[in-house]
């Protein structure tokens, strides 16, 4: 097959947003995200993920060049974020990036290395990338993320939570769920913020309520359906629920002009540390 036709078909097969297509028109596919060379099944379910993520995304050539075994093809991508790509979750921003395409033809075998800069891609999308190490010394690392609550106060409960997940899609579920219990308690009386932490398999959420009655407002309509998907549909494979009270709460406030702290160690108010002309106030405890 003459190498410069094969580039194009391929390229085609992209802009047509055609998984199978894609996979007929490439033996063997290599791309930031593949984990090395793919073809059939893999390649279309890599394609499959690329439209999800970015609907109706566009290839335009640039540049190409070809010899008798092979061509290259310069292109810019242009697309807008409306699914999950790398974990990051849609965000609706449009982005701009360039690459290239070598298509070496051996025979009938159609073998194809694309070249672009993913953490690029990501910058221009907003998104931060976050470097998780490896496990070391006994250590886990992963991801985190924080829902502030309305207030300062000093809370008088917390609800923590373990649930731990099969795979990246039961993550993925239990992502979309905690969101919309985050919308819901957000404005809730007595909710003082939320974190959450997803690290091997494990996702870790801490919640502050001002007393223990205004728990209750975890019982709403997005939390009721959660619940119903772990006990009814086999979300998750394990999962704790707790409810803890403060033994003792000590908070410290640093004076910006002299670097002194103030302390409240009863929640009755600072006792300054200072006599800068600045009043030490709370911050929220999540």
């Amino acid at each position: 097959m003459d190498a410069q036709a094969a580039a194009i078909l391929h390229m085609d097969a992209w802009n047509g947003n055609d998984p199978a297509r894609v996979a007929a028109t490439a033996d063997r596919f290599d791309a930031p995200g593949t984990e090395g060379p793919v073809s059939g099944q893999e390649l279309r379910a890599h394609a499959a993920a690329l439209f999800e993520a970015f609907p109706g995304l566009k290839f335009g050539i640039d540049a190409q060049a070809a010899g008798p075994d092979h061509a290259v093809l310069c292109w810019t991508l242009h697309v807008q974020h409306l699914g999950r790509y790398l974990g990051a979750r849609p965000s609706g921003a449009t982005a701009t990036i360039s690459g290239t395409d070598v298509v070496r033809c051996d025979g009938d075998q159609v073998r194809v290395l694309r070249a672009f800069d993913r953490v690029s891609l990501l910058d221009r999308l907003g998104i931060r990338v976050v470097v998780s190490p490896p496990a070391m010394h006994g250590w886990q690392y992963g991801l985190g993320s924080r829902l502030a609550g309305a207030g300062a106060e000093r809370p008088g409960v917390l609800v923590m939570t373990r649930l731990d997940v099969a795979d990246e899609q039961q993550e993925e579920q239990v992502s979309m769920l905690s969101l919309a219990v985050g919308a819901s308690l957000r404005n809730a009386r007595g909710f003082l913020g939320a974190t959450t932490t997803i690290v091997g398999g494990h996702i870790y959420t801490m919640s502050a309520f001002d007393r223990p009655e205004s728990v209750r407002a975890v019982n709403m309509k997005p939390h009721q359906r959660a619940v119903r998907r772990f006990y009814r549909s086999g979300l998750c494979t394990a999962g704790t629920v707790s409810v803890w009270s403060p033994l003792r709460l000590m908070e410290a406030v640093r004076c910006p002009a002299c670097g002194v702290l103030s302390e409240d160690r009863t929640g009755t108010g600072f006792e300054r540390g200072c006599t800068c002309e600045w009043t030490p106030r709370g911050r929220p405890f999540l």
